[in-house]
């Protein structure tokens, strides 16, 4: 069915307001995450566990009382995802763990690149010229800090970065070809990525009640993270690729640097509590 220009535009301002409300939600994303200070798997099995309970309370109470009628798992379209985000989910906690905040924020910056490439090959979307070459520059710049971080550590950290940044992006196109409501599949990718760190990696429930920042137990900037903004977020993208195409879509991912500056800082022990401060104050 063609659509008229009235309601395409309709279609593209729901999809703008959609996607900019997500984008707000997930720059927060990665701050509670630092903030908790936990080891990775830790922070995988919680957040995972927290994201599921949020996401599939969500999708119930919506189908409950009439707000839609969309089943849990959207066919294959549904699985695809599902699959893509268990993926993310522990790739990009353990780049959060495992690099620098500076480094996961600009090497998720590929998100939008990655889904101009997948977006191209799978789904015949013609790309600008322009888009290219902010592509090539990207790759570029991602491979400066990469090439940076070989010999300092850092290196399993920003290949986990780029490894989140590749399957969101395929998220992205996989909810635009199929133009399904697969928000549900979020909360099965949670779950598979907690039920993967809990059985085969070492979980510390210990670790959820110590002290992190501002003097709270640690499992508090995790439920921040699990039952709210990310719970908003991954429910606001994922229907943003239904109204836009999802290179645009993924432009909002790059709401991240934003973040950095509590992302990036580093704690510090000050009258038995601790704090988060910016790199430099502390």
């Amino acid at each position: 069915m063609t659509l008229s220009k009235g309601d395409a535009a309709s279609l593209v301002r729901k999809g703008l307001v959609i996607t900019t409300a997500g984008g707000l939600f997930y720059s927060f994303d990665l701050p509670l995450l630092r903030l908790a200070a936990s080891d990775k798997w830790t922070m995988v099995c919680a957040r995972g566990f927290f994201l599921f309970l949020s996401i599939s309370a969500l999708w119930y109470l919506l189908r409950r009382h009439g707000a839609g009628n969309t089943p849990y798992i959207a066919g294959a379209a549904g699985l695809a995802v599902a699959l893509t985000s268990t993926i993310t989910n522990i790739t990009f906690v353990g780049a959060v763990v495992e690099t620098s905040a500076a480094n996961v924020v600009f090497i998720t910056a590929l998100i939008p690149i990655f889904t101009v490439f997948l977006q191209r090959i799978f789904l015949g979307e013609k790309v600008h010229p322009l888009t290219w070459l902010a592509a090539v520059m990207s790759f570029l710049g991602v491979g400066m800090i990469v090439w940076d971080s070989v010999g300092h550590g850092k290196l399993l950290g920003d290949i986990l970065a780029i490894t989140s940044a590749l399957f969101t992006a395929a998220a992205f196109t996989i909810i635009r070809a199929s133009g399904k409501n697969v928000t549900a599949s979020f909360a099965i990718g949670s779950l598979a990525s907690a039920v993967v760190a809990l059985a085969f990696f070492d979980v510390s429930p210990g670790a959820l009640l110590a002290q992190s920042s501002f003097g709270v137990p640690a499992w508090s900037w995790i439920a921040l993270n699990g039952l709210i903004a990310i719970p908003l977020a991954s429910t606001l993208i994922a229907n943003g690729p239904r109204f836009l195409p999802s290179a645009d879509v993924s432009m909002f991912s790059c709401w991240r640097p934003f973040s950095l500056p509590c992302g990036s800082g580093r704690c510090s022990v000050r009258n038995r509590h601790r704090l988060c401060l910016p790199a430099g104050l502390s």
